[in-house]
């Protein structure tokens, strides 16, 4: 007896899935089999139990269709669809605020460095309001004195107020943020 070759389906791969789907497939067919035909047990008997035989009318396809598409036909009408409006976005309210007032720069210094305007404790900031040295220098504060914690309170807020001319509450911009100033 010779062999018999299918070139064709030995370079079928299948997947992992697949696989098990077959053989779920392969399963259910042998037990249907098994049912239908009256497997004997274990043991070689034959099976004690009869299994009833139950008459099956036959129906139409097509006309079991045409009656669900009728019963269909007399539901009511689904209710009508709601239209719900798109969400707002919330935003925050513009805050306002005054710059010459010391309240917001007391609370900028505050959340900067726990209020203290003579900090000299980072390398290359200072002040109440944590400059830059480099930002004291460019926005006029040497004329007060050579680095930000060496001048007083107001002068410091002089200064960061021409800081907030040029450059914005971004110039501070995790206080800032965390103050809703900008």
């Amino acid at each position: 007896m010779s062999a018999v070759r299918f070139p064709a389906l030995s370079a079928v791969r299948l997947s992992h899935g697949a696989v098990v789907v077959l053989a779920f497939v392969l399963v259910m067919a042998v037990a249907v089999v098994g049912v239908v035909t009256g497997a004997t047990s274990a043991k070689g008997e034959e099976p004690t139990a009869t299994v009833p035989v139950v008459a099956v009318e036959s129906v139409d396809m097509y006309s079991a269709m045409a009656n669900v598409a009728a019963q269909l036909a007399q539901l009511p009408p689904p209710p009508p669809t709601t239209v719900v409006s798109a969400r707002q976005v919330q935003t925050r309210p513009a805050v306002i605020v005054d710059p010459s007032d010391p309240g917001v720069w007391d609370a900028l210094a505050h959340c900067e460095t726990r209020g203290n305007w003579a900090t000299d404790s980072v390398a290359g900031f200072s002040g109440g309001l944590g400059f830059a040295h480099g930002t004291w220098a460019s926005n006029g504060g040497t004329e007060f004195a050579e680095v930000a914690a060496d001048a007083t309170r107001e002068q410091q807020i002089e200064v960061a107020q021409r800081v907030l001319e040029g450059s914005g509450w971004g110039a501070w911009p995790g206080c800032s943020d965390l103050l809703g100033l900008r």
